[in-house]
C-alpha cells in the first residue's frame, strides 16, 4: 500500500509536468504564429507614449509670405499706412489693420505694396495672411 501511494504520487507529478510542457508547447507555438503582430501592436504603443525624437519630428514649412513692413504714408492726413508684402509664390494676401479693424486683399507674384486708408493716428501694426501663413509688421504714430 505504502508502495501504491508512493507510485500515485510520481504519477501525479509526471502528470503535472506533461501538462505544464504541453501548456509551454501551446504557449510557444502561438507566440510564434503571433510574435510579429503583437510585436508590431507593442511598437505603436511604446511609440505613442516616448516624445517624438528630434529626427523624427515633421517640420512643416514656412508659408509664402517672406516679409511684411509697414509705414504711414503721406497720403490721407497721415492716416494711411504702405503695406510692403515679399511672397515666395503667387497667392492673395489680406492685410488688416490691429487699430481700425480694416484690411485690404490683394494678389502677389513677388513684392507687392498697397495702402491701408484712414488707420487713425496711434501706432499699430498690420497682419498679412494667405491661408495658414501669417505675419506681422509694425508702424509707427502719427507725427
Amino acid at each position: 500500500m505504502k508502495e501504491d501511494a508512493t507510485r500515485e504520487k510520481g504519477q501525479a507529478t509526471v502528470e503535472y509536468a506533461l501538462t505544464l510542457v504541453s501548456v509551454c508547447a501551446a504557449v510557444i507555438s502561438l507566440l510564434l504564429a503571433l510574435g510579429p503582430t503583437v510585436s508590431h501592436a507593442f511598437d505603436e504603443v511604446v511609440g505613442a507614449l516616448q516624445p517624438a525624437r528630434a529626427a523624427e519630428i515633421s517640420v512643416t514649412t514656412r508659408g509664402p509670405i517672406v516679409e511684411v513692413s509697414a509705414k504711414r504714408s503721406r497720403r490721407g492726413f497721415g492716416n494711411d499706412v504702405l503695406v510692403t508684402v515679399t511672397v515666395s509664390e503667387s497667392t492673395t494676401v489680406t492685410a488688416t489693420d490691429s487699430q481700425s479693424g480694416r484690411s485690404v486683399s490683394f494678389s502677389c507674384r513677388s513684392t507687392c505694396q498697397d495702402t491701408l486708408s484712414g488707420v487713425g493716428q496711434a501706432a499699430g501694426s498690420i497682419t498679412a495672411t494667405t491661408g495658414f501663413d501669417r505675419d506681422t509688421a509694425s508702424y509707427q504714430a502719427r507725427r
